[in-house]
């Protein structure tokens, strides 16, 4: 996508779109970051760049100024992201994206019993945090100076620092288990969704899945050693899971009749929870599970 390109949030195009282990009905481990329904579709640039967005039309979009509009692939398209499941504690605050009083997307906290505090106050589309294992920072993607990049500030907001400088666009940014990498979603020539991993200080990006498909919606199992993502390589959106050097990428899925979208991981990293359309009608998304070697596919609703 060129310059000034919309967040991207999750939504299929109507086009296109770890280690196994024994069955657990987990929860996803949850990253109070984007909204986990179905991404965005994709659009021309806008204001954010994310990555590609659920809601198919030719090409998945993520964006949270622009509309995505999907074509033979997919794009993002940022919307507010609600408040997370999982818990707060008086140590460990909560973080997401909603948008503010000004009707942008702002980075949001909150502590067990706490005030919600917006820590961006900015007239930008800030959207998909991730709180580092630490506590200590959180990670996010915005537009505030064109195209969607990746930026990192303190849990109090301050010492904000962009780390990437794509000129079309970086979105869904997630910390690494061990807080010692990053891995995000970055849009190369060719509407060419990646998936890259850097270090906390935008050092190291490498192109993980170095695919011409649509690679998006990095997960990284609870150790640290897979990471699942949505990729419509095979014609249609599939689940896929590589270990997380870029090593034995695997279609899980397998379901060249829907889209398999927004995978996320349980707590004990055996099962992993996806959104697919593959009992209804186009687009119409439901969460199911399956276990970390794509076996034993369940409906959660």
């Amino acid at each position: 996508m060129p310059a000034d390109t919309p967040l991207a949030i999750h939504t299929p195009a109507p086009t296109a779109t770890a280690t196994p282990g024994p069955t657990e009905t987990g929860q996803p481990a949850g990253t109070a970051a984007a909204t986990a329904t179905p991404p965005p579709t994709p659009t021309s640039p806008a204001t954010v760049t994310p990555p590609p967005t659920h809601t198919p039309t030719p090409a998945p979009t993520q964006s949270p100024t622009a509309t995505a509009t999907p074509a033979p692939t997919h794009t993002p398209t940022p919307t507010p992201t609600q408040v997370p499941t999982a818990t707060a504690t008086p140590a460990r605050p909560i973080v997401f994206s909603d948008r503010g009083d000004g009707g942008d997307l702002e980075i949001l906290l909150q502590y067990a019993d706490g005030p919600v505090v917006n820590l961006t106050n900015h007239p930008s589309a800030d959207a998909y945090p991730s709180l580092s294992p630490d506590g200590t920072r959180i990670v996010f993607a915005s537009n505030r100076e064109g195209p969607t990049r990746i930026f990192v500030m303190n849990v109090d907001g301050s010492e904000l620092t962009r780390l990437t400088g794509s000129e079309a666009g970086d979105t869904h940014p997630c910390w690494s288990p061990d807080g010692t990498r990053i891995a995000y979603q970055t849009l190369l020539p060719g509407h060419n969704w990646e998936i890259y991993l850097m270090n906390p200080d935008g050092s190291g990006q490498t192109n993980l899945t170095n695919n011409p498909a649509i690679d998006t919606w990095p997960a990284w199992s609870p150790d640290g050693t897979w990471m699942a993502f949505e990729t419509d390589r095979d014609g249609d959106f599939e689940i896929y899971a590589m270990r997380a050097d870029d090593s034995e990428q695997t279609n899980l899925t397998q379901n060249p009749a829907a889209y398999d979208i927004s995978p996320t991981w349980s707590a004990g990293g055996r099962r992993i929870i996806f959104r697919s359309d593959r009992d209804g009608e186009r687009f119409e998304y439901k969460s199911y599970a399956m276990d970390a070697d794509g076996s034993n596919v369940t409906p959660l609703e």
